[in-house]
């Protein structure tokens, strides 16, 4: 069953950010789907991929050191990069999909 919900794809991510991540989106209301790879991959391709996976467009990828925010509209480059405002990366996808404003990362 294919539900509307950002997809995060992680390779070795740092598990408190992915916590960070998922309270972020949980506090915005939106569904989330955690893929986890085992394929070593930087964290903006696993962004860019997700978006496109995700019936939202909005995607997330991360690994030990970054995370991306990918919308699929916007393919050149990540919505938002860090190494440390996870939370904030998480509340950001989830108001993009409810077209809330966005937080400054």
């Amino acid at each position: 069953m294919i539900r509307p919900e950002i997809i995060i794809k992680a390779y070795h991510p740092n598990h408190k950010a992915l916590q960070e991540i998922i309270a972020g989106i949980e506090e915005e209301g939106i569904l989330y789907k955690v893929i986890l790879d085992e394929v070593p991959e930087a964290e903006t391709t696993l962004g860019l991929v997700t978006s496109e996976l995700s019936q939202l467009g909005v995607g997330i990828g991360m690994n030990a050191e970054n995370t991306t925010l990918y919308i699929q509209k916007i393919r050149n480059a990540p919505l938002y990069a860090t190494t440390k405002e996870y939370r904030a990366i998480g509340q950001n996808a989830a108001r993009y999909v409810k077209g809330n404003p966005l937080i400054e990362i």
